[in-house]
């Protein structure tokens, strides 16, 4: 039996690791009634109600379940790869660009305990000015900008995303609409708007650091020129001092979403291996062969262009950790399902790419946790392991903050009050598909 909803459930002599505390709580009992924490307490003191499934965490820690605040979860076969996420302590995910009855449908159904999948939070099809083979709407003028925001609040999504083909007249136009129907927006910067331009206009996150500029010297910035057009997302260099652009952000609330698991084909690029490729036998061949075909790569690469492209990644990484030094908030995202971040396993993989750029195992599992439910204003309901929130929590074997890896130890995930044990993980992860 895959899991039972509205069970009751004690974790117990476990170690609580919120990251929003200061402190591990070792030792305690957490009571999950239904889809909410009941209790947190020290294991001397709590008493178990009858019909009590126990996990015993003995030697275990406990952590809010994860997000990945970038994906694509309408992709052929994506209905069937959903539990994935679950099943890799995923409980929630941003979506960024899909049809919008289909998510709607899917979110219902996970609602409803019908299907097993990650909270969805949704925008539903995006805003672009280039023909996308993702569900989009063609935004070639301020006009059309307004119109496509009107007709996604008529829809009801959670957010209006906008891409890079938009012109800066109808990128702005859409943010004009979506501060009317009071709708966040988030996404690519078009180089022609800029990242200062866009977080004044009042993004909530930009994807990938689009168009914010990479610190270089000027000799690195003539050795480091992308080498062929897809490593020019990887970002360019520049010489100017960024700090204000990191204090604007900070200002503004402008939150970042570097989505390194992705980039990691693009940077090692011609080495065509990458670490997400030992975990594509999870996934149905005609999603692999989905994704192959909207983000192929060049067959002909310039000599070196594998050490620039690793070289802006390492640089990219350090920068990351400067910008949550200066205080601008950091989302962890993944693009799934491209090569290196397969539903649910790529989340691991970001943590694993921040922790090496800079940041602390705390800092990073505290941007998938609860700084995630403060961007989107659930943190009242998520996030964190305290009484009344929503019972999303992920049981590791092992400590991640003494190695962040040790996220992938996975004992058990408890989603919306709904358990996946051992057993049941043990059988997503020995069921891959042909």
């Amino acid at each position: 039996m895959l899991a039972v909803l509205l069970q009751t459930i004690a974790i117990t002599h476990v170690t609580v690791l919120d990251p929003g505390a200061a402190v591990a709580r070792r030792d305690q009992t957490v009571l999950v009634r239904g889809n909410r924490i009941a209790s947190v307490a020290p294991a001397a003191s709590s008493r178990l109600p009858p019909h009590t499934r126990v996990l015993d965490g003995r030697s275990k820690f406990l952590i809010p379940g994860l997000w990945d605040m970038h994906v694509h979860t309408d992709v052929p076969e994506g209905r069937g790869v959903l539990a994935l996420y679950v099943a890799n302590g995923v409980t929630g995910v941003r979506d960024m660009g899909g049809d919008w009855d289909t998510l709607r449908t899917w979110r219902r159904a996970i609602a409803r305990g019908e299907l097993l999948g990650p909270r969805l939070v949704v925008s539903g099809p995006y805003l672009d000015g280039n023909d996308q083979p993702i569900p989009h709407l063609l935004v070639r003028t301020p006009a059309e900008a307004g119109a496509a925001v009107d007709s996604l609040a008529r829809l009801g999504v959670d957010f209006v995303k906008l891409h890079t083909g938009l012109t800066r007249e109808a990128y702005f136009a859409a943010e004009r609409a979506a501060r009317i129907h009071r709708l966040p927006v988030a996404g690519h910067v078009p180089r022609v708007v800029g990242a200062a331009d866009a977080s004044d206009s009042g993004l909530a996150s930009i994807e990938h650091l689009l168009a914010v500029p990479v610190p270089c010297t000027p000799a690195e910035s003539v050795a480091l020129e992308p080498r062929y057009p897809v490593q020019g997302a990887l970002g360019r260099c520049s010489s100017r001092n960024l700090a204000p652009l990191y204090a604007l952000l900070v200002k503004n609330h402008t939150w970042v979403t570097p989505t390194f698991a992705a980039q990691v084909e693009v940077a090692g690029w011609p080495n065509r291996s990458v670490p997400g490729d030992s975990l594509q036998h999870y996934l149905p061949a005609v999603l692999r062969s989905y994704v192959a075909s909207i983000f192929p790569m060049p067959d002909g690469i310039p000599a070196g262009a594998d050490s620039v492209g690793r070289a802006m990644l390492r640089k990219r990484l350090s920068q990351l950790a400067e910008m949550q030094r200066a205080g601008v908030g950091v989302l962890t995202g993944t693009d799934a399902p491209l090569r290196n971040s397969p539903p649910g396993f790529g989340l691991h993989e970001e943590l694993f790419l921040l922790v090496q750029g800079g940041l602390s195992p705390g800092e990073a599992l505290r941007a998938a946790t609860v700084d995630a439910a403060r961007f989107l204003g659930l943190q009242d309901s998520l996030g964190s392991i305290a009484p009344g929130k929503l019972a999303d929590l992920v049981l590791l074997d092992a400590d991640p903050l003494a190695d962040i890896r040790n996220t992938r130890r996975i004992r058990a995930v408890i989603a919306n009050g709904r358990l996946l044990d051992a057993v049941d993980l043990a059988r997503f992860h020995h069921e891959p598909h042909p």
